[in-house]
């Protein structure tokens, strides 16, 4: 593949940025940035800011024509996610990336011409229904149910970790159709509005700092017209869109922002004083962390290649997403070294560095490790679907 942009990718690379730049001012992260959201945006801000993406058409750049998109391919795509990250803006998440592709690949007509129309001019967000108390990592295990009653579905049951449940339109939910169904057997997946009698959310506040949501399913109707794909054959929708979701997880943004920023410091150095960038520990270390994020920028943009090129990446995603967790976790340990006594400071205490960041992307990047599969399951997709070993 070719590492570098063509002038008409870099053009459109100008053009993305300068949108996030006029869109993303100082005092428009003074007013609207919110740690306590996982997002780290107030939720008001975040759709505002989505439908402003749908109105310049980049919510839909990369869809196929059929489904009113413009037709690019995934290297645009991979872009526009790339600037988004580096410039933190909201909207980066499952209502822009993962969940289109599933409707796109498992969805029905009738569930396209409903539900794309809305994404694409970025009216509606969307919660993912999987994780509960008993099934995280281990996804099979799950024990909400939805049982058939004349043209609907009634589902029961909690979802834990449901990020952005508070601010969604709709769910993208996994419960058990077949109740004589053991792991991944007998799973289904449904659209579920959340405005449903029977929907309710609570929030719980993490030691990241932000807070997270469980949703609760109370004998809720869902119209049978909503199931995604065939009844008991959810596990194949939920793997095709946690494949999704991990290509748009791997997207190296947010790594070379923290890599920017962390040389632009060492360089300066704290108050202008003794510069950290003359310690040649310091230089070694950056070096090595400028080889990371270019090696994850690289895996990221040969990811895009390939489904550029009409293929369908499986395991090459889990790869991807490896290494932009490792890249993350290095990046962050540096950070709060480099930094020393600083790091630890929040934002507008007395000598707090880069705004309080570090610390911010410290606690969160723990949360990180286990989002579309921990490490070790990450490891495993590898493992079993690229390199053919046996469980």
């Amino acid at each position: 593949m070719e590492f570098q942009l063509n002038a008409e990718e870099a053009a459109f690379r100008d053009e993305v940025r300068a949108f996030l730049r006029r869109e993303l001012t100082p005092e428009v992260f003074a007013a609207h940035r919110d740690t306590t959201e996982q997002g780290m945006w107030t939720a008001d801000f975040t759709k505002a800011f989505r439908r402003k993406l749908g109105a310049a058409g980049y919510l839909g750049m990369g869809w196929p024509k059929e489904y009113g998109g413009g037709g690019r391919s995934r290297i645009y795509q991979a872009i526009l996610w790339d600037e988004m990250e580096w410039h933190r803006a909201p909207g980066l998440d499952r209502s822009m990336t993962y969940i289109p592709n599933a409707v796109m690949t498992f969805g029905s007509d009738a569930q396209k011409a409903a539900l794309l129309p809305k994404i694409i001019c970025g009216e509606i967000s969307w919660f993912v229904g999987y994780s509960e108390p008993e099934a995280g990592s281990d996804l099979a295990n799950l024990k909400t149910r939805a049982v058939a009653d004349g043209d609907d579905f009634v589902i029961t049951g909690q979802k834990a970790f449901s990020s952005d449940a508070h601010m969604a339109d709709y769910g993208w939910v996994a419960a058990r159709t077949d109740p004589n169904s053991e792991r991944h057997k007998g799973l289904s997946m449904f659209i579920v509005d959340m405005k449903s009698p029977g929907v309710t959310i609570a929030r719980h506040p993490t030691l990241a700092g932000w807070t997270h949501h469980s949703v609760h399913f109370d004998n809720v109707r869902v119209p049978r017209s909503m199931l995604v794909g065939e009844l008991h054959q959810g596990w194949k929708v939920v793997m095709g869109a946690i494949d999704f979701e991990r290509a748009a997880l791997a997207s190296p943004g947010l790594v070379n922002y923290q890599f920017d920023r962390l040389l632009a410091w060492c360089a300066h150095g704290r108050d202008g004083g003794e510069r950290p960038i003359d310690d040649p520990v310091v230089q070694d270390t950056l070096v090595r962390l400028a080889i990371e994020a270019e090696g994850g920028r690289i895996m990221s943009y040969w990811l895009a290649s390939l489904h550029a090129r009409g293929q369908y990446p499986q395991h090459e995603t889990s790869l991807a997403l490896l290494v932009k967790r490792e890249t993350a976790r290095l990046f962050d340990e540096a950070a709060m070294d480099l930094l020393g006594p600083y790091a630890p400071l929040r934002a507008g205490a007395p000598h707090a560095q880069l705004e309080g960041e570090v610390e911010v992307e410290y606690r969160d990047h723990l949360y990180f490790q286990f989002a579309a599969g921990g490490f070790d399951i990450t490891r495993n997709v590898v493992a079993q679907r690229g390199l053919k070993l046996p469980r």
